[in-house]
């Protein structure tokens, strides 16, 4: 059986295309969308000749990558949610394991989430009071004394 150059084009084409449902980040669409108008283009009357085929496909994946991709992508990409680490621990209780003495000049340890974290905040907060996150310096958290 002999195939027409024309329906093996457009035989990768839609294969393409179909596949980018795997993909979903529109390359193999564009590809697919290439390659289908380049077959399109044969059974219009193209010449197959001498490579003309693959400089079509070749110009029209660039043009569709590099042109409609990426302003398709601005209007297809959704607002993302801006956040930080700092967000799980700001505003949280913190329970006063030890230190915030007179002799740690303002520093000890917490308990946050079940866990021991070391902490800087107020010289003076008894052990067993509650304290809030106030912001993080790396793995110690900064508290302050709740106020009731």
């Amino acid at each position: 059986m002999d195939l027409n150059t024309e329906y093996i084009w457009l035989g990768i084409g839609f294969a393409l295309i179909i596949a980018e449902v795997t993909m979903g980040n529109f390359i193999l669409f564009f590809l697919g969308l290439a390659a289908v108008l380049t077959g399109l283009a044969l059974w219009l009357g193209l010449p197959a000749g001498n490579g003309i085929p693959f400089i079509l496909f070749a110009g029209l994946a660039l043009v569709l990558l590099v042109g409609v991709r990426s302003r398709l992508k601005l209007h297809m990409v959704g607002d993302s949610v801006q956040g930080t680490a700092d967000e799980d621990f700001i505003g949280k209780d913190v329970s006063i394991v030890s230190g915030f003495d007179s002799t740690s000049q303002a520093r000890g340890r917490v308990n946050y989430r079940g866990a021991d974290w070391d902490a800087r905040g107020q010289a003076e907060i008894a052990a067993g009071t509650f304290a809030k996150i106030v912001g993080r310096d790396g793995n110690t958290l900064i508290i302050e004394q709740e106020t009731n």
